[in-house]
């Protein structure tokens, strides 16, 4: 029998305590400050920090525990799939190590990192990345004319390459009464339109992308600066996405791109995990609006507080469950399902 069942349940319940008293602490101060104005405010913050601080150990007792159990509760349930970390450029360096290691303790037979790069969010590289496409598509493969955001097609390009089943040109499908997206300040240029919280079809195109096909356009988008990667590029890999923790107010264009992305790497069949820190599950970040969009929702996973050991354990057993056709919802915010899969 093995022993990942019984430890994943004892950690899903430490999972669900460690949230609960997080938000209890956090919350519960509240109240008890602004109750009674004209008592002594000096002395309830006194306690209010004193409570918090306890609360903080805890949760950090508790984080300590899963950290010590994250081998056992992962090990070999990625055995024979291959993941692709894609990286944004504010991902925490810690967080990504840890989720990268666990990932390999999970059984994945390879681990590669993808950074996007600055230049994938610049706002006029839709048109270059469009006329390196045109040089570089695997045969059949065609990207989107509906939703021409850099994320959408990049999402596109990179997903059927990384695809070994028959690849996938996705076309999109604005909902009734809906306005397509547009960049901040573009106005109705329209050379380079969000596919963000629209709806979007899929329909197959063409054979499986070769080895071959797949290093070419690996390659001629790293030599271009969209993306930096070494070695191989796996075939039919789980995808996860790492950000870091914007929370999206300041710089709706990035994360719209991001949504994009997301969004077509997982149209185009590969399992697709977002991750990131709670900031990004907020209304206007990445996590936030992938959770809001209802079609997002049920298909592209998310975890927040992966600055948290019990985040990034989530993230691996989100990536598994996408690998088994499931998908959800993790972590501390709101609109999540659990703080991890059971």
């Amino acid at each position: 029998m093995t022993r990942v069942s019984p430890t994943a349940a004892v950690t899903a319940g430490i999972m669900f305590g460690l949230a609960g008293g997080l938000v209890a602490g956090t919350f519960l101060m509240a109240p008890s400050l602004a109750a009674n104005p004209a008592g002594n405010v000096g002395d309830k913050l006194t306690v209010a920090e004193s409570e918090l601080e306890v609360a903080s150990a805890q949760a950090n007792s508790a984080d300590s525990y899963i950290a010590d159990i994250a081998e056992d509760t992962v090990r070999g349930r990625l055995a024979g799939k291959p993941v692709i970390l894609f990286t944004t450029p504010d991902v925490n360096e810690e967080d990504y190590g840890h989720i990268e290691w666990l990932s390999k303790i999970a059984g994945a037979p390879s681990v590669t990192r993808v950074k996007l790069t600055d230049t994938f969010l610049t706002q006029d590289s839709a048109e270059p990345l469009k006329a390196l496409a045109a040089s570089t598509l695997p045969a059949g493969v065609q990207l989107s004319e509906d939703n021409r955001s850099v994320g959408t097609h990049m999402g596109e390009l990179l997903g059927a390459s990384a695809s070994t089943a028959p690849t996938t040109l996705t076309s999109g499908e604005q909902p009734e009464g809906e306005a397509t997206a547009e960049e901040p300040g573009e106005g109705d240029a329209g050379d380079v339109e969000s596919a963000a919280d629209t709806d979007t079809e899929t329909q197959t195109a063409a054979e499986p992308v070769s080895q071959e096909e797949r290093t070419l356009v690996f390659g001629a988008l790293k030599e271009a600066g969209y993306i930096d990667f070494e070695g191989e590029v796996p075939a039919s890999a789980a995808t996860v996405l790492v950000t870091g923790g914007s929370d999206g107010r300041d710089d709706s264009f990035r994360v719209t791109q991001y949504v994009d992305f997301a969004r077509a790497l997982d149209a185009s069949g590969l399992p697709t995990t977002v991750a990131g820190r709670l900031p990004a599950a907020g209304p206007d970040g990445l996590i936030g609006r992938l959770r809001t969009n209802q079609k997002d929702a049920l298909t592209v996973s998310t975890v927040d507080s992966i600055d948290r050991f019990y985040g990034r354990l989530a993230t691996v057993l989100a990536t598994v469950e996408q690998v088994g056709g499931g998908s959800g919802a993790y972590g501390s915010a709101d609109k999540t399902d659990a703080v991890a899969p059971a």
